[in-house]
């Protein structure tokens, strides 16, 4: 084995550490995008300190400790009030979108079985553009999911889902809003079908969840995606992308304790006893709990709000910038991410050029689009820091061409 590989025989000086450690970082304006989604700096400030106190405390004894079990009790509360959920509504801190989503189709699985026994086959309807964790959920848990056509306006078709339908389906599931294009599936159209189907309906909030309800108190409008809608019995929504909590962090919320139920599983066949957990992970450092409490007790509806309007502001300005280069333009779309498409030029040369100045980016395949995942903490020099190199890789492209490209995708 050669020197650079293993573990070495002696450790190192701390300063030695810190000096490679620095060497990894990269440039704090291009690496923006990479770090979203970040808080302004006081909001970062608070959750770094709370995250600090008890990042070596074990999540897994949240229901063993009261100390621990009382703080993330309250973020599911604080969670569940702002997708107005039932009295008996209830969450799961988890660490990420795709836990979240795992944890609903579990759950959903679980239900069809007591429910649904006669299914042996069970099916989950979606629209196309549905984040492919669902895919990944569906082949761990043997579920098929059945992607439905889009409409003209690139959101999920009640027509084609409904039509869609068949004797083993369980469940149907859209977004709120989806990645790749920023816009709100007409989930409340949705659930009613599946309300009136007896199937579970579940919303992917992951990206807009701890937005939209501040921007709805903004006098914004969206398709009612929450727990207004009664055949609603699931939401994933991601606390560390627009909750601005430390990553990771997570929740999916359901709509009833009794719901929940489909998802725990305590087993005790091994000599430890009832081995009793929240969600699917064991150890977990109870860091992001804590900091997740903190940062929302910090801002509050107040905080969110100011928070929402700052965002907003930033995404107008970020889109009327891109509009003013000539071949780009960015959608119009419901909310974030932003996405950028051209008709001129091939995007898939505008991101690899841009990868080379520094800018680490995401795509969408269909159609070609660049996504940018703005944030609170995105000011101005951000923006012109960005729109200033794409502007340079535009006119790049326009004068001699560039034949590097890098793939469109998340």
């Amino acid at each position: 084995m050669s020197a650079s590989k293993g573990l070495p025989k002696a450790g190192r000086p701390l300063e030695e550490i810190q000096a490679a450690l620095s060497s990894a970082l990269v440039d704090d304006v291009r690496a923006h995008w990479n770090r979203a989604f970040r808080p302004p700096a006081d909001v970062q400030a608070v959750a770094t300190e709370a995250y600090m106190m008890f990042m070596s405390d074990n999540g897994l004894m949240s229901l063993r400790a009261e100390w621990m079990g009382r703080f993330e009790d309250e973020v599911i509360e604080m969670c569940v009030g702002l997708f107005n959920g039932p009295a008996d509504a209830t969450g799961t801190f988890t660490s990420g979108g795709s836990e979240s989503i795992y944890s609903a189709l579990h759950a959903m699985r679980e239900w069809a079985r007591e429910k649904y026994p006669h299914i042996t086959a069970p099916e989950i309807v979606a629209p196309y553009s549905l984040h492919p964790a669902f895919s990944k959920g569906a082949h761990y848990f043997d579920l098929k999911l059945v992607r439905t056509p889009l409409g003209p306006d690139r959101r999920g078709s009640v027509e084609a889902m409904t039509a869609a339908i068949t004797p083993n389906t369980i469940g149907m599931a859209a977004s709120a809003p989806c990645w790749p294009y920023g816009l709100y599936d007409p989930i409340d159209e949705i659930a009613a079908v599946a309300h009136e189907r007896g199937l579970w309906m579940h919303t992917d909030a992951c990206v807009g969840g701890y937005l939209a309800p501040f921007l709805e108190r903004l006098g914004y409008a969206f398709p009612t995606w929450d727990f207004r809608n009664p055949g609603v019995m699931s939401i994933s929504a991601d606390l560390h992308k627009l909750g601005y909590c430390p990553k990771p962090a997570s929740t999916v919320l359901w709509r009833s304790r009794d719901l929940l139920r489909y998802h725990n599983v305590h087993p005790s066949d091994w000599p430890g006893g009832q081995y009793t957990m929240r969600g699917f992970a064991g150890t977990r450092t109870a860091g992001p709990i804590f900091a997740a409490w903190a940062v929302m007790r910090y801002l509050g509806e107040d905080g969110y709000v100011e928070l929402a309007r700052k965002l907003m502001a930033t995404r107008e300005q970020m889109m009327d910038g891109v509009d003013a280069i000539p071949g780009l333009k960015a959608w119009r779309n419901d909310l974030l991410p932003i996405a950028i498409e051209s008709t001129e030029f091939d995007l898939a040369t505008i991101k690899a050029a841009m990868t080379k100045l520094g800018w680490m980016l995401v795509g969408s395949a269909e159609p070609p689009l660049i996504n940018v995942p703005i944030d609170a903490a995105t000011e101005p020099h951000h923006l012109e820091a960005f729109l200033g190199d794409l502007r340079k890789v535009v006119d790049l492209a326009r004068a001699s061409g560039l034949s590097d490209r890098e793939a469109l995708n998340y």
